[in-house]
C-alpha cells in the first residue's frame, strides 16, 4: 500500500514538472521564435542560412530556461555551479546541436517541402491570403522548421534536466 502510494506521489510530481516545464518551454519558444523571426527578417537572412540566427535566439531563450527550471520547475537545490555546468552541457546539446540541425534540414534540403506542404495547405484554406505580404513560403519553412526543433528537444532537455541537471545527489 505505501509503495503504491508513493509511485502516486512520484508520478504526480512528474506530472507538476512536466506543467512546469511546458509553460517554461512555451516562454522559451516566444523569446527564441521572436528574436529568430526578427532577426532573419530584418536582416534578410536566406533560407540556407536561417538555421545559424538560432545560435543567437537559442542561447537567449537559454538564460531564461535555466532561470525558471532551476527555481520553478524542479525547484533545485543543487549548487548554482554544478548546476549550471550540467545545464549548460545539456542544452548547448539540444540549442546548439540538435536544434539548429534540425532546423537546417528542414530550410535547407528535400525537407523543406514539408514546409512547403503547409504553405500550400495555407492557401488552400485561405490562411496565406488574408496577410499575403507577412505570411510568405519563407515565413511558413522557417516556422515549421523552428516547430520541428523543438518538438525534438523536448524530451531530451526534460530528461536531462530532471534526473541529472537539476537533481540533488
Amino acid at each position: 500500500m505505501a509503495a503504491t502510494k508513493k509511485r502516486i506521489q512520484s508520478g504526480s510530481k512528474i506530472v507538476k514538472q512536466g506543467a512546469r516545464f511546458s509553460l517554461v518551454g512555451l516562454s522559451n519558444a516566444i523569446i527564441d521564435f521572436g528574436l529568430y523571426t526578427g532577426l532573419t527578417i530584418i536582416f534578410k537572412v536566406p533560407l540556407s542560412k536561417v538555421f545559424l540566427v538560432k545560435y543567437f535566439s537559442g542561447s537567449v531563450a537559454m538564460i531564461n530556461s535555466f532561470y525558471w527550471n532551476r527555481k520553478w520547475t524542479f525547484k533545485s537545490k543543487v549548487g548554482i555551479g554544478k548546476s549550471g555546468i550540467r545545464f549548460l552541457v545539456a542544452t548547448l546539446i539540444s540549442v546548439w546541436g540538435i536544434q539548429p540541425g534540425v532546423v537546417w534540414l528542414f530550410t535547407a534540403t528535400q525537407l523543406k517541402a514539408f514546409g512547403m506542404f503547409w504553405f500550400n495547405f495555407g492557401q488552400t484554406i485561405g490562411i496565406v491570403g488574408l496577410l499575403p505580404h507577412f505570411i510568405t513560403t519563407a515565413l511558413v519553412i522557417k516556422t515549421v522548421a523552428f516547430g520541428m526543433g523543438v518538438l525534438t528537444i523536448f524530451v531530451w532537455d526534460f530528461s536531462l534536466y530532471r534526473l541529472w541537471a537539476f537533481k540533488e545527489d
